[in-house]
């Protein structure tokens, strides 16, 4: 799959990559990743987020090559490029902002991920495989024999941010011994990882503890405590100082408490709609889940968006989840 994607990486001379809404650490490593492939192939490239590159990745972004959406600034982006690349996003959909921009192209459109889909959609180009732990891995892949060695700093940084954050620091089921050796490579090459690890994790503000201890006052437990929900309004984030970014990582939280197969994580956003955060400890398929109700992911971490009100969508959620419980777990039994 990656020898045809090169391939086509060598037709277009303007290339255009994006990542979906709200990026995280695999999206925005996995980009960078590739902006210094494309570049070193001498193509023009720019990269281009909605809403904002979030404080904890800024590290990543050392040739300030992050451009954040504007509709009036970035009113004609769709005619610039050659080749439109999602990159870490499995549906156009989950470009929020810029989605309409995207369809309105002319540009090629291409798909670069690792997120399972039901059937291939909205893209010209597909370049997908869930069986890689991370967006950043399939860069890697691409780029280790087709560049120099050792890989420039800043990207070989970026790559194996996005592998850790991807495999929660190498914690999840997802950090097989491919990338392992793949982590070993990049450090042989000057990643600093306890660096990498300070600057995603321990740069959080006050506001986001606060966060934390409003969302587990609210904690619930369900189906004799195998499912953790959490629950976050648009008030409470008000009432703490909070911003969607101090979020990160609370979904994963209650996977630590003793007996919890499923966390989940639903909060309000500002369309009334209230967006899902699925966690699986190792033995029910949470994209199951998500793609009953139009989300998707992986089999361990997923998403979907419901109609609000908050109740109403956590009564739903909690139906089919523990339905899936019972169905993933009953041979246990």
């Amino acid at each position: 799959m990656l020898d045809h994607f090169a391939r086509f990486l060598e037709q277009p001379q303007r290339v255009l990559l994006t990542t979906h809404e709200n990026p995280d650490g695999d999206g925005i490593g996995a980009m960078i990743g590739l902006a210094h492939y494309l570049r070193h192939l001498g193509k023009d490239v720019r990269i281009v987020i909605s809403p904002e590159l979030p404080p904890f990745l800024h590290f990543l972004d050392t040739e300030q090559w992050v451009e954040t959406f504007d509709s009036e600034r970035h009113g004609n982006l769709g005619q610039w490029p050659e080749a439109w690349v999602l990159v870490d996003a499995s549906e156009p959909q989950r470009l929020g902002a810029m989605h309409e921009v995207f369809q309105a192209s002319q540009a090629v459109k291409v798909c670069l991920d690792h997120h399972m889909k039901a059937a291939p959609q909205g893209f010209d180009q597909e370049f997908t495989d869930s069986t890689a732990s991370a967006s950043a891995e399939l860069v890697f892949e691409l780029v280790a024999k087709r560049m120099p060695r050792p890989l420039p700093r800043p990207m070989a940084t970026a790559l194996y941010a996005g592998l850790v954050d991807d495999t929660g620091n190498f914690r999840f089921s997802n950090a097989t011994s491919k990338v392992h050796r793949m982590a070993a490579e990049l450090i042989e090459e000057g990643v600093l990882p306890a660096r990498v690890y300070q600057d995603l994790y321990h740069q959080g503000r006050p506001e986001r503890l606060k966060l934390f201890g409003c969302a587990f006052e609210g904690l619930e437990l369900h189906g004799e405590g195998r499912f953790a929900c959490l629950s976050l309004s648009q008030a409470n984030l008000h009432a703490c100082g909070a911003i969607h970014d101090d979020m990160e990582g609370l979904v994963n939280k209650p996977l630590e408490l003793k007996g919890v197969e499923v966390a989940c994580l639903l909060h309000e956003l500002d369309d009334g709609r209230i967006k899902a955060s699925l966690r699986s400890r190792e033995l029910v398929d949470v994209n199951a889940i998500c793609r009953y109700f139009g989300g998707g992911g992986h089999r361990l971490a997923s998403g979907a968006k419901l109609n609000g009100p908050m109740e109403k969508a956590k009564a739903e959620l909690k139906e089919v989840v523990l339905a899936q419980l019972e169905k993933d777990l009953s041979h246990l039994e």
